[in-house]
């Protein structure tokens, strides 16, 4: 079965958006050290969820580039 052809343009925007996600989600992980319970820790709690919900996404798609570059060998 083929892979769908993923074009360099949406590959790169991928990366970008995966690293971006990487270093806000390292920021946030660091503000919620310095933090102690309650409102604000629960709400950055959250929103570290949502955005490695965000990150995986974009590592689905690093997946699916990866399977069709090792297609294209074959």
């Amino acid at each position: 079965m083929r892979a769908p052809t993923v074009p360099d343009e949406i590959r790169e925007a991928c990366r970008i958006h995966a690293r971006l996600l990487d270093a806000f989600i390292d920021l946030t992980q660091r503000e919620l050290a310095q933090l102690t319970p309650g409102f604000i820790e629960e709400s950055l709690t959250e929103s570290l969820e949502r955005l490695r919900a965000a990150r995986k996404s974009y590592g689905g798609l690093a997946s699916l580039v990866v399977i069709h570059s090792a297609s294209n060998a074959a």
